[in-house]
């Protein structure tokens, strides 16, 4: 007991003259690393560098639609709802699985003005602009992104990403904030996406055509997960239907063999190879219900 409590006071001294050393060093050591070589304090300069894709999720989503079919034997039949609302029954061979492959909305927009500025607006693969780069926020649920040669316009509408594609000399700032307040979208029970617009943007309506395109409200199956993803189908709304209604450019891009027909008033095309889009043209019945 007397070796314990004799060392005590010895050690005391020890830590304190430990402790001085440490707070003596404190401020010396702050000024060593507070100080660049020539003694002028750094200058630290946030980085400006737009996030990537990759590293920015919020605007990840399947941003595609499988719906539940029904079973008629040698057929299959699904329940669809086109981006202006119109609603149809699709029936097609079983072996051309439309419900698996998923379906996309796309639609023709234009906002008013002394220029008419067209541009298309479509649901990118994967939720976000292919090659895309984050460059802002436009308003709560509006990004601008830098993609290809131009920028896009991306909205987020419940579980859907929908692109408007722009070129760099193309709408102005005050006409994409116009785009951005005023296209609306609401997703309808079944999942499909509904859009709306006020003034001064105005979405196309079934007929209509964009530089011999059709531009009517649409539907896109297919383009990931199964088969090859040039095998593709569009269903576009076109009122007093003929064959030369038109077939959408995303159909032509490295399509092996393309082609179209009327059923009623929507235009059915496919592409794909051959045998593929015979069967689909053939096969492929749409009724519109509403």
């Amino acid at each position: 007991m007397r070796d314990v409590i004799e060392a005590g006071p010895r050690r005391r001294g020890w830590v304190g003259i430990v402790v001085l050393v440490a707070v003596l060093a404190v401020p010396a050591v702050s000024l060593l690393i507070s100080r660049s070589p020539d003694g002028r304090a750094p200058v630290v300069t946030p980085s400006t560098a737009a996030p990537t894709p990759a590293a920015d999720q919020r605007d990840r989503a399947p941003n595609i639609l499988r719906a539940y079919p029904r079973s008629l034997g040698d057929e299959e039949s699904i329940d669809v709802v086109f981006p202006d609302g119109t609603k149809a029954q699709v029936r097609y061979p079983v072996e051309l699985r439309l419900a698996a492959r998923g379906s996309r909305p796309y639609q023709g927009a234009w906002i008013g003005g002394e220029r008419a500025m067209f541009r298309k607006l479509y649901a990118p693969l994967g939720g976000l602009p292919e090659g895309g780069t984050r460059i802002r926020s436009m308003t709560r649920n509006v990004s601008l992104w830098s993609a290809g040669e131009g920028q896009v316009l991306l909205f987020a509408f419940g579980r859907w990403r929908i692109a408007l594609q722009d070129r760099r000399d193309g709408l102005t700032f005050e006409q994409r904030m116009e785009w951005a307040r005023a296209l609306k979208g609401r997703v309808t029970r079944d999942g499909y996406l509904v859009l709306t617009a006020r003034e001064p943007v105005h979405l196309s309506k079934p007929g209509d055509r964009l530089g011999g395109e059709p531009a009517g409200p649409g539907l896109l199956f297919g383009g990931e997960l199964l088969g090859r993803p040039d095998e593709l189908v569009s269903l576009v709304l076109t009122p007093h239907c003929d064959r030369n209604s038109g077939i959408p450019p995303e159909l032509r891009r490295n399509a092996t063999y393309v082609d179209g027909v009327c059923r009623g008033d929507v235009f059915v095309s496919a592409a794909g190879a051959g045998v593929f889009v015979r069967a689909a043209l053939e096969g492929i019945k749409v009724k519109l219900t509403e």
